[in-house]
């Protein structure tokens, strides 16, 4: 007879061959490495703030993992998703074969390689490196996060809420930055507002948008939650998340945020019972808003660079056909696997990046690792809430990836890296009701 998964046994379920339970194993060590993941999440969203060359994600991520293999050394470790095993076995696969039997120098020396301006620039990156740092959110950031939630049942909505206030905090200087307030995120990363756009404490505004895009629907969650506390958090951290799009001017990341909001509003019970309240109430505002300044909505839409005749627009575009076309011929050379992970950030469209650099088999990975998270995410909605939030937020990430962002970068990953740490589910044979444990 099968066991029915409840909220009660959800960890038992995740980490079946762990002989402890999550709180009795959370020694000094332990909690301190929960605490480096909170602050890994937190710091992940700041790509473009580096200390001595290394970026405080990745830093605070390896140390996370040394802390949790110091306490649990002889102990069970928490098991991947096997989507996330394969995802990451395609990229060793990948980088392995170009560095044995790599792509023809003379191909390579005439491809198309230019920065955001257009400028033609030198490759700098190697097949190896990019290949090693993409394991990074593939692999090692779910197991940091497995790990902690092994040692803390809460683990889950604490790091949701430590990356939406990364977000948040470089969003909110972002902002700052835009109104003339300060220039610290260019003092902090380097990188100088340009055309009115802020980056924050990424590197570019694109990547300020998209951890602020994930975030909303995990905001929209905490917001509407019975605790006034959660409240607080769920529309501090929205509203911040917007503002932080605004300051970005990402054209995409405006219009996958609707689409988020649309999709969290679709698929968590708690907005389909206040939605027509919430309707009125927003047009009301727009209403009001709208009659006290009619240039309002024009204002906002060329802050965001979706209308108006500003002439970044239309050198945006120019460079992404570029480097776009540039990856299509890229895969066209090396259908299976590529033409190196060098090339892994170039093409402005994640999908296109991974057919140029390694094929169709690191598509299918990434395709195997974003559709294992959605699905596990929307297979946990009864028995785990915060599957809610998750699959609206990988969902909208994997969208926001046909606009922009880079394959390998590690904030554009930590939804999906949550999913990891859900229950696996399927119905029970026969029925639609007592959702079963899929040990994997």
């Amino acid at each position: 007879m099968t066991t029915p998964l409840t909220p009660a046994t959800i960890a038992p379920a995740l980490f079946a061959d762990a002989p402890r339970p999550a709180e009795e194993s959370a020694g000094g060590i332990g909690r301190a490495a929960v605490v480096t993941t909170c602050l890994a999440a937190v710091a992940i969203p700041w790509n473009g703030f580096f200390l001595a060359g290394v970026l405080p994600g990745d830093l605070l991520l390896l140390l996370s993992l040394l802390l949790f293999a110091a306490s649990d050394l002889g102990r069970p470790w928490p098991r991947l998703p096997a989507w996330a095993w394969a995802c990451g076995a395609l990229i060793v696969v990948v980088t392995v074969t170009h560095e044995f039997l790599p792509t023809d120098p003379l191909y390579l020396a005439q491809r198309v390689v230019v920065d955001a301006a257009g400028n033609p620039i030198p490759e700098i990156q190697t097949n190896l490196g990019v290949g090693a740092k993409y394991l990074v959110p593939i692999v090692g950031m779910p197991m940091a996060f497995a790990f902690a939630q092994l040692h803390s049942s809460t683990a889950l909505r604490r790091l949701m809420l430590s990356f939406g206030i990364g977000s948040a905090i470089s969003s909110f200087l972002a902002f700052a930055q835009v109104l003339g307030v300060t220039d610290l995120p260019t003092q902090l990363t380097g990188v100088p507002i340009a055309d009115g756009r802020s980056a924050g404490l990424a590197v570019h505004p694109n990547f300020l948008a998209t951890p602020c895009v994930m975030c909303i629907p995990i905001a929209m969650w905490f917001a509407l939650q019975p605790v006034l506390r959660d409240r607080v958090y769920g529309v501090s951290l929205g509203l911040l998340q917007l503002i932080g799009i605004y300051a970005s001017g990402s054209r995409g990341g405006a219009a996958v945020t609707a689409l988020a909001v649309v999709l969290s509003i679709a698929i968590m019970p708690v907005y389909r019972r206040v939605l027509p309240t919430a309707a009125l109430f927003l047009s009301l505002i727009g209403a009001v808003a709208f009659v006290a300044s009619p240039k309002l909505g024009t204002a906002v839409l060329e802050a965001v660079r979706l209308s108006g005749s500003d002439s970044t627009i239309s050198g945006s575009d120019y460079v992404r056909s570029q480097v776009g076309a540039q990856g299509i011929r890229d895969f066209k050379h090396s259908p299976i696997d590529g033409v190196g992970m060098q090339v892994a950030a170039e093409a402005h469209n994640v999908y296109i990046q991974a057919l140029a650099s390694g094929g169709l088999l690191l598509l299918a990975g990434l395709v195997i690792f974003l559709g294992g998270a959605v699905v596990r995410a929307a297979r946990a909605w009864r028995v785990q809430p915060l599957a809610y939030p998750l699959f609206a937020a990988v969902l909208s990430g994997a969208v926001l990836a046909s606009l922009e962002n880079s394959l390998t970068d590690r904030l554009a990953y930590v939804p999906a890296a949550l999913c990891a740490l859900l229950p696996a589910v399927r119905r029970a044979k026969g029925t639609d009701e007592n959702p079963e444990d899929e040990i994997s």
